[in-house]
């Protein structure tokens, strides 16, 4: 089939809660808007919970992260920020050709929202078993039934920065010996969120969307003296490259 007609049968599989060993996406009220984030991704499922998890620390740190998408749809929908959940689903009927755009689609659903969602039609769903080791999505295949759907592999972590980790602790710990060593890892906590907070905000809206006291955090830190200027910094890479220019394979071995 083609990919509205698969399209078109997963929708009505959400609905009908005809998607076996779905414990990832809520099937009691769901909003689902087809082309979003223009054109980005074939559906954008938003689930509300009745009752948001409270020990859900991913989804906590999502909250954080994505506040402003996540505030302007609680807005719209008259419900708590903790009960939303967001799924972008990619769409690959027998039509589509699977080839080198599928990673990229799944890396921009995992940058704007923390996880994806990939739904493979009947013939594509022949390849679950080995796209389900390598790539970090949910893989949702059609049963050739009706509009029965069944999970066939599911990635499982929300993920609310990446790449943007620091290693926190290891960076706390070099500072043990100074009088800041304990307040080291909070601070550290704080200035990751704020980047990261940016970094999305800078993907999907005009303004950064920071809080008066991130702002003012970050005023403080412009009256912090950097240990070294551009002009060091490039007398020290000048240094380095003469250091090295005469450096022969040899000396390594």
């Amino acid at each position: 089939m083609n990919e509205r007609e698969l399209k078109s049968l997963f929708c009505s599989s959400l609905r009908s809660n005809h998607i076996k060993n779905n414990d990832l996406i809520p099937a009691s009220k769901i909003r689902i808007v087809e082309e979003a984030h223009c054109r980005s991704f074939d559906l954008l499922i938003a689930a509300m919970t009745k009752e948001p998890d409270m020990h859900d620390y991913g989804q906590y740190n999502n909250m954080l992260v994505r506040t402003q998408l996540l505030k302007q749809f609680a807005r719209q929908q008259k419900c708590r920020i903790d009960c939303i959940r967001f799924y972008p689903v990619e769409i690959k009927s027998d039509d589509d050709v699977l080839d080198e755009r599928l990673p990229k689609q799944i890396i921009d659903a995992i940058l704007a929202f923390g996880l994806s969602i990939l739904v493979l039609d009947k013939n594509h769903s022949k390849l679950a078993h080995g796209l389900g080791k390598f790539l970090p999505t949910t893989l949702i295949c059609y049963t050739g039934i009706d509009d029965h759907f069944e999970v066939v592999s599911r990635f499982d972590r929300l993920i609310s920065s990446g790449v943007l980790n620091l290693k926190k602790t290891i960076l706390a710990k070099a500072l043990e010996g100074s009088n800041a060593g304990s307040k080291a890892y909070s601070r550290l906590v704080e200035i990751e969120r704020i980047f990261q907070k940016i970094i999305f905000n800078q993907l999907y809206f005009e303004n950064l969307g920071m809080t008066e006291p991130e702002l003012e955090f970050l005023q403080m830190i412009t009256g912090i003296r950097p240990p070294s200027s551009y002009s060091q910094e490039m007398k020290k890479l000048s240094k380095l490259i003469k250091e090295t220019e005469n450096t022969k394979m040899t000396d390594y071995i």
